[in-house]
């Protein structure tokens, strides 16, 4: 019966919802999956995942000698830090949980790290993870020696370490510090870089792994074997898997992107010992004392090592003020729908003059480069707040502007040279046609095939930039109804 009433609907002619007719509030907007996302950040510690493993890799030492040489771990992370900041770096581990938004895994998440015992495992393994706890893990790691765990701890320890990001996270930063060291150690030079990698990442698996799992044991040495058999079945929860795995695919884009701009960096120190000096600015940013020597055979001209002050800290050299990064403070704001901007351009005259005059001045560098630090600041804070205001323009919105997950297609009748695509939401049945608005972002339907239709979304960046994206909306297959005739 609901299919001939699906189809008494097509063939009368009756069209679809118009959207400006439709009140229902957008749910989960890309504002909102945002602040979602920062919440879950904050209380997992994903925030602190760059220095995390950083740290792994200090207390891990030199795990092959050949691929590093002594001091190079430093060198190549100072390069990193010069080259992509932690709020770059944490941007693209977002854009990873953006792109593979799970509402309901990310509220699994929130309610495991805002739990008793997920909040008591974050602050132990931040506890173990300050260099402060370092003689207390190295007598630990020692002491497992002639007291070993017993196999049941052992094995939960193994278990977490199997689900959770660590081993892998680490030895895609490790590998990255060899990439990045490759023309400055003598050890490997002659052979191929590409080659050096592949057997690097076989050989340094079990190494790694089994510097995790000691670490992990000196954070749960105070937690009991019931509470790590929680965690470990959070870890292998669907929510959980999905965490680790979009935390590893985050982890590694932004290494990739850290690595290809620290490539340059790479290339500029190479330029400057190559042309002997005398001053060695860029060497003299980057590198240690002794990491210098190793790099131009001198240490001379440097800023001495201690003064009337006691030890000259190297952070202290040449402190500047903060880095301008000419608009990609805001990459952390959701991009506009373009069907609100049409609105904002049409209803509010203003705040549209306000927006275009910003994204004129965020694409001239050189205007940037030329502002004062507190001018320059304030149009960064002007255009942030322009673009939150654009983002709370509201908009009517239809019954089919939810989650694509609640949609359910079941039929696609064509009526002469027109399909018409049919959705049921609860109770409800809907028509609609192609240009018709769909999903939670104010997508519109570009083409419906014979089993599944084509949404197009469009926003405007904060740069002017369209980007479109696309989402595929398959033909709602309901198991038990297996009898009926399909449309």
């Amino acid at each position: 019966m609901k299919i001939l009433f699906f189809l008494w609907i097509a063939l009368a002619g009756v069209s679809s919802f118009p959207a400006s007719a439709m009140t229902s509030s957008l749910q989960d907007d890309l504002r909102s999956r945002n602040q979602k996302i920062n919440i879950l950040f904050r209380i997992s510690g994903l925030e602190d995942i760059l220095e995390n493993i950083e740290s792994v890799l200090q207390i891990s030492g030199n795990i092959n000698k050949e691929a590093l040489a002594p001091g190079q771990d430093g060198f190549a992370r100072r390069i990193m830090h010069r080259a992509y900041s932690r709020e770059k770096f944490n941007r693209v581990q977002k854009q990873s949980f953006l792109e593979n938004y799970k509402p309901q895994y990310v509220f699994s998440g929130v309610q495991w790290y805002r739990s008793s015992l997920g909040k008591k495992l974050m602050r132990l393994e931040n506890e173990a993870n300050n260099p402060a706890s370092q003689p207390a893990r190295d007598l630990f790691v020692e002491n497992l020696l002639s007291s070993p765990p017993s196999e049941e701890r052992a094995f939960l320890v193994e278990e977490i370490e199997r689900a959770s990001t660590m081993t892998e996270a680490s030895k895609i930063l490790y590998l990255g510090y060899v990439k990045l060291m490759y023309p400055f150690n003598k050890t490997i030079q002659g052979k191929r870089p590409g080659k050096v990698l592949r057997l690097l990442e076989e050989s340094i698996t079990e190494p790694m792994r089994e510097i995790v799992l000691r670490g992990l044991l000196f954070s749960f040495k105070d937690i009991k074997d019931k509470e790590l058999e929680k965690y470990a079945e959070f870890l292998n929860s669907e929510a959980g898997s999905w965490f680790s795995q979009t935390t590893l695919k985050g982890f590694e884009k932004g290494i990739k992107r850290n690595l290809h701009q620290a490539g340059q960096i790479q290339e500029d120190l190479l330029k400057e010992i190559k042309s002997g000096g005398p001053e060695f600015p860029l060497v003299k940013e980057i590198a240690e004392p002794g990491q210098r020597y190793l790099l131009i055979g001198k240490r001379d001209p440097f800023q001495p090592l201690v003064n009337s002050g006691g030890l000259v800290l190297l952070a202290e050299e040449g402190q500047m003020s903060k880095a301008r990064l000419f608009g990609e403070e805001l990459g952390d704001i959701p991009p506009i729908a373009l069907l609100v901007f049409a609105k904002i351009e049409d209803q509010h005259p203003d705040l549209y003059r306000n927006l275009k005059h910003f994204e004129r001045l965020i694409n001239d560098q050189e205007e940037l480069e030329e502002m004062e630090d507190d001018e320059y600041s304030d149009a960064i804070e002007n255009y942030r707040a322009a673009l939150e205001q654009a983002s709370d323009i509201k908009m009517d919105e239809s019954p089919l502007q939810i989650e694509y997950d609640s949609l359910r297609m079941t039929g696609i009748i064509r009526k002469r040279l027109e399909a018409i695509a049919m959705f049921e939401i609860g109770q409800t049945g809907y028509a609609v046609r192609q240009g018709d608005r769909i999903g939670p972002v104010f997508g519109y339907v570009d083409e419906i095939q014979d089993e599944q239709i084509v949404v197009v979304e469009k926003f405007r960046d904060y740069l002017g930039n369209i980007l479109t994206n696309q989402k595929i909306i398959d033909f709602y297959q309901d198991t038990s109804n297996e009898g009926d005739t399909n449309l």
